[in-house]
């Protein structure tokens, strides 16, 4: 497949690379990746996807205006601000690309001035979308510099009639000189704030800043293969950490007697008990906490879980997380990731507690770029003889050091959705894996 702006835009640097080769080189990079840390692991063969193109279920782009002054979108170059033509990519479901366009040009008949980060003068800054693929249903959220949006009604009414998939519009307001792109408030302009899709057999719903993984049916996959790997029985007790809006856990609660789910965005959390009560899952709870927080604390009150899950940002988790969780004594944990080389560098604390794992299973959760998802099931082996843990415990909340070349351009770079860098850092315009 070939793409007009490939190489300005940087998104799908693997596009021009055949599925199969794509799919081995991404095996042998994290092959290479767990040597390099002295992990004796086997990495499967990469889970593929079927669909390559247009899986995308969220968009971000910016605005900006050519040489004859009219107004474009697209997503930023790499490391630059600077705006590129995206319009009708591929990696974008087709009913996304149009509405793209239908707003580009609603915009630039409305004369919205554009927001100008190195004035703060302006009134558009971005628009998000989000798909929920198995419904059809789509949210869009613009992010303006102030609340101020002259004919924001007629906008509305235009987009909803145009495109009846619209259930909910959503104006975010961000006056920051920062580099994330939504802010707190937030103003429901349409619908009720969330759309729903179906994952997994559930209902799941989701707002603008929670966390939804990017390409639907690979991640079906990805969460059958954990539940698989997990192998939970009736009377296990499982807790889900950085739970986003509960759907690991939730497919998890119909084998075994309870699940946890802890989150530190707090809209999140609303969304993962909404999404239990509308699936009448009753053996799940959620809580709004720092996962390294709420470690500490399970294992100062001597809590128990038969098996926990983590499914971090790229930062991948703390030392005092893996520390509290392995004092914990689960009889597994399952460490899904979406950097291998952060994953790599867990893994090997995890050791030093004891927990091992002898496989590795990459998942291919965006197809045509550099990124790949990697998962993994760890078991208590035991301690070797003098090769104990430090005595010096890991303080809360302080990340592990992140390893060399970790947020170098290129592969497995970037960050998750709702974690990304802040001021000065390029906004990242929907080229990062969600």
């Amino acid at each position: 497949m070939r793409c007009n702006v490939q190489k300005l835009c940087g998104g799908c640097s693997l596009l021009s690379v055949p599925s199969v080769k794509q799919a081995k080189l991404k095996q042998e990079q994290v092959t290479d990746i767990m040597k390099n840390a002295n992990l004796s692991v086997k990495v499967e063969p990469v889970i593929m996807a079927q669909s390559a193109i247009g899986y995308r279920n969220k968009v971000i782009v910016g605005f900006a205006k050519d040489k004859d002054k009219k107004i474009y979108s697209g997503l930023y170059a790499p490391k630059s601000h600077r705006v590129i033509n995206t319009s009708g990519c591929a990696m974008h479901p087709q009913l996304l690309n149009e509405i793209i366009d239908f707003i580009t040009k609603t915009v630039s008949g409305m004369k919205y001035e554009l927001y100008n980060e190195h004035t703060g003068t302006g009134i558009l800054r971005h628009v998000l979308l989000r798909w929920a693929k198995e419904t059809g249903e789509v949210m869009v959220v613009l992010v303006t510099s102030s609340k101020q949006l002259p004919g924001r009604r007629n906008f509305v009414n235009a987009l909803v009639k145009e495109f009846p998939q619209v259930k909910t519009v959503i104006q975010n307001i961000n006056p920051r000189d920062t580099s994330v792109v939504l802010q707190d408030e937030s103003i429901v302009l349409y619908g009720n704030g969330m759309i729903t899709d179906e994952l997994c057999g559930l209902k799941i719903s989701f707002t603008a800043s929670a966390f939804y993984q990017i390409h639907h049916d690979q991640c079906e996959k990805l969460y059958g293969l954990a539940k698989q790997l997990l192998d939970l029985q009736p009377a296990d007790k499982a807790l889900d950490t950085y739970c986003g809006v509960g759907t690991i856990g939730l497919t998890l609660a119909d084998a075994c007697s309870e699940v946890t789910g802890v989150e530190i965005n707090k809209d999140a959390v609303k969304n993962a008990i909404f999404n239990a009560r509308q699936n009448d899952i009753r053996n799940a709870r959620f809580v709004a906490m720092d996962s390294t927080q709420f470690m500490l604390e399970a294992r100062k009150f001597h809590s128990s879980f038969d098996a926990i899950v983590l499914d971090p940002p790229r930062a991948g988790t703390t030392e005092a997380f893996i520390e509290a969780a392995c004092g914990l004594k689960p009889k597994k944990i399952l460490y899904i990731s979406c950097d291998p080389r952060t994953q790599a560098r867990d893994l090997v604390k995890f050791k030093r507690f004891g927990y091992l794992t002898d496989t590795i299973y990459p998942v291919d959760m965006f197809p045509n770029t550099d990124h790949i998802e990697t998962v993994c099931l760890l078991t208590y082996r035991g301690i070797k003889k003098g090769k104990y843990p430090s005595k010096k415990s890991a303080v809360a909340g302080r990340p592990a050091r992140p390893v060399k070349g970790h947020g170098r351009p290129g592969g497995f770079s970037g960050m998750k959705p709702g974690r990304r860098p802040g001021k000065g850092g390029t906004p990242k315009l929907d080229r990062e894996e969600d």
